[in-house]
């Protein structure tokens, strides 16, 4: 199932594994309201999403799994 809607980008990381340090993954932030999402991607998403000014806002467009429950980010505009 798709998702879209209007939200404020928060932000990109890049965060090295907890258990192995070697690991990098890399993380996206929005909210809307109250609520915010944070969502793992992979280095080329987080290389077109760095760029983009923190607390601007966008749209986003997300898919969410109903049997396992994941919301994966499918593109910010």
């Amino acid at each position: 199932m798709r998702l879209a809607g209007s939200f404020k980008f928060l932000g990109a990381e890049k965060r090295s594994g907890f258990k192995d340090p070697s690991q990098t993954f890399y993380v996206i932030g929005v909210g809307q309201g109250l609520d915010s999402l944070r969502c793992y991607v992979n280095a080329e998403d987080y290389g077109r999403y760095a760029a983009l000014e923190p607390y601007s806002d966008v749209d986003a467009e997300f898919e969410y799994n109903p049997v396992s429950g994941k919301i994966n980010l499918v593109s910010i505009s």
